[in-house]
């Protein structure tokens, strides 16, 4: 069900009050308050792919504990005012902390700022324990047990236990995993919620949100009582975040329902096939069908990751989404060893978590062997995804050889012919005999293209159509236009319809500055290619 006008989308806020004050669209999520009110165990940890709507249902859970506020009329006609668990709305006091606020080098700054932010909106200065004032007034004291103080103070304050939730728990870690500081970041959060979080008896109960799954070694060693719910995790939550089927209908008409499904469904949670939400509302926003999602954090690890193995299973993925891996899959990862020695069942498993593949359950599995499942790709956005970025790091050849190429398209013949040798020897690495071989080249020259550190675009509209690449230098604008050959003799023709498609047309008409436009037409077939290039007039 949802609430509001469909016609009134916000797609940049996760503050609940604001989408139905001002009666903006909102997909009534609320069971998932009921859901946490209902579960018995005592910090629930939600790790799921970014954009899938988190940081609404914690503002939402949020809004509805607040004791310090009357929110009831917000939530008027939602699934929880007809649920029993209303008679708790504003009944406790919350603290509210996103850690993708937190930032190196001044994190510890930044969280003392949430705290005293959490406590000023609940304690006058006199009630504030000396605990929690000497933290606040020394700049130096960056306690650990800061947010444990802080839930012991409420609760004599107020007499009942306070909520802690926690939006985006990994952000800091996920952005600073390859850093020095990572392990003192991991220390510090570890230390942080082992005081607040364990055996805390002033605590009613902690909620965590992020990304990914990681394994007790890594940060909740000291946690006993923590219950975590991921996209392998079938349970009551399933269908709390993202768009569920039954949603997705109500939203579309049957003529965009097939559209969409086919380009944002199909991201598996629990048993639940859920379309992302982020994008499906974006489409409803801007009209189109387009890569909304795009690129995070996770996805640069994940390519930092490739191997030969795995960048090949992914093309074919990218080709064929009917085409898939067999692996078993561990949803426990140690972020602290996630950047070396990373098998295969793993990276699988990180690249699931993070919403770039899905998988199912492969019935097959012989006795006393280990579960597999099917790993592929889940619609048509995940594969724009991965096709603009998975060569930026697969290809063997520095991304510097190919700036070279560059460097000499002023001269157009030499130009042509080295790019041409370029291609077809570096892509004797990838098996190019399909059905569409320019994808292949225009995914390999788009990876290589970002690797020189150009500024490189894909499939934009510009002129009167949508050019295949366009590639800017410091001293060139470069027009790429791919043409299959269906044999060898027939390159040269389809180079040259490459090039006449460019002018026909004018796909340049998108260059806004004033360095000088070349036109390159490619054509392929299999491992070989031709290619000619024009300088615009």
């Amino acid at each position: 069900m949802y609430v509001g006008n469909k016609n009134y989308i916000d797609i940049s806020s996760s503050k609940f009050s604001e989408f139905i004050e001002k009666g903006n669209l909102y997909v009534d999520k609320t069971a998932f308050i009921e859901h946490v009110f209902n579960d018995r165990s005592k910090v629930l940890l939600f790790t799921l792919p970014r954009r899938t709507g988190k940081s609404l249902n914690m503002d939402t859970l949020a809004t509805f504990l607040d004791c310090k506020a009357d929110t009831a009329h917000l939530f008027k006609g939602l699934y929880v005012e007809s649920s029993p668990v209303f008679i708790q709305i504003n009944k406790h006091p919350v603290i509210s902390l996103s850690f993708r606020e937190l930032r190196v080098p001044d994190y510890k700054q930044r969280f003392k700022f949430m705290i005293k932010d959490s406590a000023s909106h609940y304690l006058q200065k006199e009630e504030i324990d000396y605990k929690l004032a000497g933290y606040f007034d020394d700049k130096e004291n960056h306690d650990t047990n800061a947010l444990m103080y802080l839930t012991k103070n409420l609760h004599a304050a107020y007499g009942e236990k306070p909520y802690i939730i926690i939006d985006e728990y990994d952000k800091i870690l996920m952005d600073n995993v390859n850093s020095n500081e990572y392990e003192n970041i991991r220390r510090w959060i570890t230390e942080i919620f082992e005081s607040a979080l364990k055996d805390n008896a002033s605590l009613e109960k902690g909620i965590l949100t992020g990304v990914t799954r990681v394994s007790k070694e890594s940060m909740f060693s000291g946690l006993n009582n923590l219950a975590v719910f991921d996209v392998f995790t079938t349970g009551v939550y399933d269908g709390d975040f993202s768009l569920t089927e039954n949603e997705a209908i109500e939203l579309l008409t049957p003529e965009e329902l097939d559209e969409v499904r086919d380009w944002y469904n199909n991201t598996r949670v629990g048993k639940e096939r859920l379309f992302n939400i982020y994008s499906t509302v974006s489409y409803l926003y801007y009209g189109k069908l387009d890569n909304y999602w795009s690129r995070s954090g996770t996805l640069d690890i994940l390519i930092n990751l490739m191997n030969k193995k795995r960048a090949d299973g992914l093309l074919e993925m990218i080709e064929n989404r009917s085409v898939f891996v067999i692996t078993e899959l561990q949803p426990r990862l140690s972020l602290k060893n996630i950047t070396s020695n990373l098998s295969d069942s793993q990276f699988y498993s990180l690249a699931i978590q993070a919403g770039y593949l899905t998988y199912d359950t492969e019935t097959e599995t012989a006795a006393g062997s280990a579960q597999t499942y099917k790993v592929y790709m889940p619609n048509l956005e995940l594969q724009s995804v991965w096709r603009e970025f998975i060569l930026e790091f697969v290809v063997e050849t520095p991304g510097d050889d190919f700036r070279s190429i560059f460097n000499n398209i002023n001269d157009t013949e030499e130009f042509s012919s080295q790019l041409k040798d370029f291609i077809d020897f570096r892509l004797s690495y990838y098996d190019t005999d399909k059905n569409e071989p320019e994808r292949i080249y225009h995914v390999f020259l788009f990876g290589m293209a970002l690797a020189a550190k150009y500024k490189c675009v894909s499939n934009k509209e510009s002129g009167f159509g949508r050019y295949d690449l366009m590639i800017e230098g410091n001293m060139f604008n470069a027009v790429l236009e791919f043409k299959k050959a269906g044999s060898e003799s027939e390159l040269e023709k389809k180079a040259e319809e490459a090039l006449l498609q460019i002018d026909k047309k004018k796909y340049y008409a998108g260059v806004k500055n004033s360095k000088p436009v070349y036109k390159v037409g490619i054509s392929c077939y299999k491992t070989v290619c031709m290619v000619k290039t024009v300088l615009h007039n």
